[in-house]
């Protein structure tokens, strides 16, 4: 048996009344890291130094492990004189021990660094880890933990729920910067996404590389995925998908800028083969879900375009979602409902006032992931998404009957 999926975009703008249709700094660089295969240690003082790891305290007197409540630490127990205990981050006065723990500095500890020298060895064997992976991103692969996303980030800034039966958590460094999108098994990474420039490969492929330059490396992208017995026909020339070391690898392309890599998928074989058909099972929950992510991938692109990130806006996402509803009921596709309001109707009748307004649709793409990219390519929905004078964006999402997602965005400034 043989699926095909079908997929369908449209934009509109209106515009005061008228129709138009960064990479971390590494601690050593790569010419004197090149001995390095990854699987090194370095000791320091008879104990390993881990990644992120910038000293090490010994208890001399007894002292309190804390947490914060805020800004006021409260004590979980005590700690015994000659207890030694790994340092990584500092906060006030204290010493962070991982965990969100916290250990004050004071006469009751003492704190020791390692050298500079031990701190560009332990960068070194990471950035070998990293370039062996099939594909990493600010020096995260698929099986490295959750403890080591949260060194380099620190919590999640969002958790929705995936087409997967997992979820996505979304990371940066502040204000979309490093965006990073990573799914978990068992606190393992399973999955990531990025659009962002954080990407490495084994065989040096990153964001800005062509399409020929990748089919050049990898060879020719797969046209399907065999579920059961049942071939999943994905062939798309906006995107190339591979089967690399049992991860799929998916390489998304900016035909606006010469089909160069603009963002890269890569999820773990058993989870993209374990999820049902295309789509995974439609549900209020991921409904919602696809809206907030829609949501950030278009404020991380706009971030990599220098625009002004865009406001969530929650009237007009209940606009979107009830025309994404009425299409997904009612078998249309098109900006104009049924009673033959356009988007512009839609948003006055729900009382939205603006100078500018936009709206963008399509039917039928994967997940929140595969219908930005493909907005992205298509130059009328690029442009609703890049116009820089947009301030608000509210997205609706709805399945029909046979579990196909119909988008919609609806953009404007007061």
């Amino acid at each position: 048996m043989v699926q095909v999926m079908k997929v369908w975009l449209a934009a509109i703008i209106l515009l005061v009344g008228s129709l138009f249709g960064s990479t971390t700094p590494k601690a050593a660089g790569t010419e004197s890291c090149a001995s390095y295969t990854g699987n090194e240690k370095v000791w320091w003082n008879g104990s390993e130094l881990k990644p992120g790891q910038i000293g090490r305290l010994t208890v001399l007197k007894k002292t309190s492990l804390v947490k914060f409540n805020g800004n006021t630490p409260v004590a979980v127990r005590t700690l015994a004189p000659g207890s030694s205990y790994r340092i990584y981050a500092f906060k006030s006065d204290y010493l962070g021990v991982g965990g969100g723990y916290y250990v004050k500095r004071d006469a009751n500890v003492k704190y020791e660094t390692p050298s500079k020298a031990k701190l560009a060895e332990v960068a070194c064997i990471e950035q070998a880890k990293s370039m062996s992976a099939v594909v990493s991103m600010n020096r995260l692969a698929v099986g490295d933990s959750r403890a080591k996303v949260e060194a380099i980030y620190g919590k999640a800034k969002r958790k929705t729920v995936n087409d997967y039966g997992l979820y996505w958590e979304t990371y940066d460094r502040g204000s979309y910067k490093d965006f990073l999108m990573v799914s978990y098994k068992n606190d393992r990474i399973a999955a990531m996404y990025t659009n962002q420039p954080i990407v490495s490969t084994k065989t040096g492929i990153a964001l800005g590389a062509s399409k020929q330059e990748v089919e050049k490396k990898y060879g020719t992208p797969l046209s399907y995925i065999q579920k059961g017995n049942a071939r999943y026909m994905i062939a798309d020339d906006e995107y190339d998908m591979y089967l690399i070391n049992g991860n799929y690898v998916t390489f998304f392309y900016d035909k606006y800028n010469n089909n160069r890599v603009t963002a890269v998928q890569i999820v773990k074989r058993e989870l993209e083969e374990g999820k049902k058909g295309f789509y995974g099972t439609a549900s209020t929950s991921l409904r919602t879900a696809y809206e907030y992510q829609i949501f950030d991938l278009v404020n991380a692109v706009r971030l990599k375009n220098k625009l002004p990130l865009l406001t969530w806006d929650g009237k007009v996402a209940v606009t979107a979602r009830k025309h994404s509803e009425d299409m997904a009921e009612h078998g249309y596709f098109d900006h104009k409902n049924l009673q033959g309001l356009s988007p512009f109707d839609r948003m006055e009748r729900d009382g939205i006032s603006y100078h500018v307004a936009g709206e963008n649709i399509a039917y039928g793409q994967f997940n929140a992931i595969f219908v930005h990219e493909a907005w992205m390519n298509s130059y009328d929905h690029r442009r609703n998404v890049l116009y820089q004078d947009f301030q608000r964006l509210g997205v609706g999402v709805a399945f029909n009957t046979a579990g196909q997602p119909y988008y919609t965005q609806d953009f404007y400034t007061p």
